[in-house]
């Protein structure tokens, strides 16, 4: 959740970026700009699918990379803080979204009609996220709800794919938040030489 913005701030249009900001985010596109390259090839060779006893599991593109999208938009903490809050709000909100997915079945098999059956669930699921917020934020945030309304983009399927989402979440984690963490750090450091050398 947002903690709002700074009140004194004024509105512009434009902003003027140092050249360090600009350096590290072009190190950080340049990140994930490989390893979109990466994943398209893999994809292609049909390589983002592994079977695990009876376990199907496949990389899914979105849950992948939306966890960088997510992790950047989180500006107000620090980079390990992101990677948890990504990580673990990210998780919280696939469960959450399977348990409503799996709560609505359950309920119409009652006799409940669908929207009654999808209502329920929802505002205990929304209620959730808003209230357990401020209490729990590394599980309840804004990144769980990003993903509990992508994940009902195909409501019909969310049960079946949830081990894959999750799996694509924390690839997507590992991968490109830590890598990012690990590439801006390296930058920092280097910065930090030359300024004590001079």
């Amino acid at each position: 959740m947002s903690h709002g913005t700074n009140q004194n701030e004024t509105f512009q249009l434009f902003h003027k970026p140092s050249k360090s900001k600009m350096k590290v985010l072009t190190l950080v596109f340049i990140w994930i700009a490989i390893w979109n390259v990466i994943y398209q090839y893999l994809h292609s060779a049909h390589l983002l699918h592994f079977e695990i006893g009876s376990l199907s599991l496949g990389v899914e593109n979105w849950a992948f990379f939306a966890a960088v999208t997510l992790f950047f938009m989180q500006e107000e903490l620090s980079y390990k803080d992101r990677f948890w809050h990504t990580l673990c709000g990210g998780t919280v909100g696939l469960l959450l979204a399977g348990g409503v997915v799996a709560t609505v079945g359950a309920l119409m098999k009652q006799g409940l009609d669908h929207a009654t059956a999808a209502s329920i669930p929802l505002v205990i699921v929304v209620a959730a996220l808003i209230l357990l917020h401020p209490c729990i934020p590394l599980f309840f945030n804004n990144v769980g709800f990003i993903y509990l309304i992508v994940a009902f983009v195909k409501s019909d399927v969310m049960l079946e794919n949830l081990p894959s989402y999750i799996l694509s979440l924390a690839l997507g984690s590992i991968i490109l938040n830590l890598g990012c963490s690990f590439v801006i750090n390296q930058y920092t450091k280097l910065l930090q030489k030359k300024t004590a050398k001079k």
